[in-house]
């Protein structure tokens, strides 16, 4: 279903509400500003209006004729409804806070909440994003490479190493996959190749970037000093206008710049001409954090490499997943916690899977780590639920 703009955007609005003067203020405003919007007012309609539709936005109101939203919600988590929800009520604020809960348990993708009566500008200021989410940096050419579908995006945690753990959970990584049509995934080692050989990695990084952040405003609160770590090619190294780009949707979102770190791969680094130091030190000006990916095979020409303003040295899963196996590995490991710790920056493994490795970083001194030891990637509606329950501890 395509919005009423021309030229046509791939997004719909399906309004779930009662009929009356809130319906009518929510619909007009959404008409208005290019959705496809459709009211709602029966509960034996909304599976079909579902199908009709294929909404990337539904609007809910908690009274619901003779049911209540709490059985709509049952519903659209039945059918494994992807779109965006966000509730409105004219009652209590804690009830609603409370049905949005209620929402995440369900595995919905649950926005924030509207309280009756409400401002026209609080509709349009988040259907403009949504909008903007949806529409700023189109897909259809990414559709036209890789086939029907879309990215999703997953989050991993990345924990505290020391010993004492009073505060384990301190950023999440994001990780992005193509859901094709049929729910066919491709991870995006998978496609990454065909993005860059089709003249795409800048499109998919502001499309990475746009949608990772209108997530992670979404429970940010939950933790203030919650970072969030996104991979970048380092193609995009290339591009002068890429710091811009990351800089201006980054703002958008109202994020600040500290919470951010963009993890560039070693061999990126190598013959760009000075343009990955200008590329990463105005990020840095800016107050990003940036980590460098390595195996820590050349320890030398890593040592010339930390002298630019990195914040964090990454040690690749390639890397992480010999401790225990191979001596050599490590040393490595050893070596470049070590030599991080020197220049005063931090230290994240990649991929940790075992406690035994989790306890050879614990001794090394590494600062946090990520990997299927600390559980698996969340979507994003899970991730709330992460953390306000504690995570297990590393154990085999």
């Amino acid at each position: 279903m395509t919005p009423a703009k021309n030229p046509p955007q791939p997004n719909a609005l399906l309004l779930v509400l009662q009929d009356d003067e809130a319906t009518s203020m929510v619909s007009t405003v959404a008409e208005k500003m290019g959705f496809a919007a459709c009211v709602c007012d029966d509960y034996h309609r909304v599976e079909s209006m579902l199908e009709e539709m294929n909404p990337e936005v539904i609007c809910l109101d908690l009274h619901f004729g003779r049911r209540d939203g709490l059985e709509v919600l049952a519903l659209l988590s039945s059918k494994n409804c992807h779109a965006r929800i966000y509730l409105i009520g004219a009652i209590d604020e804690m009830i609603l806070e409370s049905a949005r809960r209620v929402g995440l348990q369900f595995g919905l993708d649950m926005g924030s909440f509207w309280q009756k009566p409400f401002e026209i500008a609080d509709i349009e200021e988040r259907l403009a994003l949504e909008l903007d989410t949806r529409s700023r940096f189109s897909s259809d050419a990414l559709q036209e490479a890789i086939g029907p579908g879309e990215f999703v995006i997953q989050y991993h945690p990345i924990i505290v190493v020391s010993a004492e753990r009073d505060k384990p959970i301190v950023g999440m990584e994001v990780r992005p996959h193509w859901e094709g049509a049929h729910k066919n995934i491709a991870w995006l080692s998978q496609v990454a190749p065909l993005i860059r050989e089709k003249g795409l990695m800048q499109e998919f990084s502001y499309l990475l970037m746009d949608k990772a952040l209108g997530s992670y405003c979404d429970w940010l609160a939950t933790d203030a000093e919650l970072g969030i770590t996104v991979c970048m090619d380092g193609s995009n190294l290339m591009d002068p206008e890429w710091p811009d780009g990351m800089i201006d949707i980054v703002d958008k979102w109202e994020v600040p710049h500290s919470r951010i770190t963009f993890a560039i791969e070693q061999h990126a680094m190598k013959n760009t001409d000075g343009m990955a130091l200008s590329a990463l030190t105005r990020l840095r000006i800016s107050g990003f954090n940036i980590a460098l990916d390595t195996l820590g095979n050349d320890i030398e020409e890593l040592d010339e490499l930390l002298h630019i303003p990195f914040s964090e040295l990454r040690l690749k899963r390639v890397l992480v997943n010999q401790i225990g196996a191979q001596m050599e590995a490590e040393f490595h490991v050893s070596t470049l916690v070590s030599l991080a710790t020197k220049r005063k920056i931090q230290t994240c493994a990649v991929g940790v899977k075992t406690a035994d490795a989790f306890s050879f970083l614990q001794d090394a001194g590494c600062t946090t780590a990520t990997g299927s030891l600390f559980g698996k990637s969340l979507p994003v509606a899970h991730v709330e639920n992460l953390f306000r329950s504690e995570l297990p501890e590393a154990t085999s």
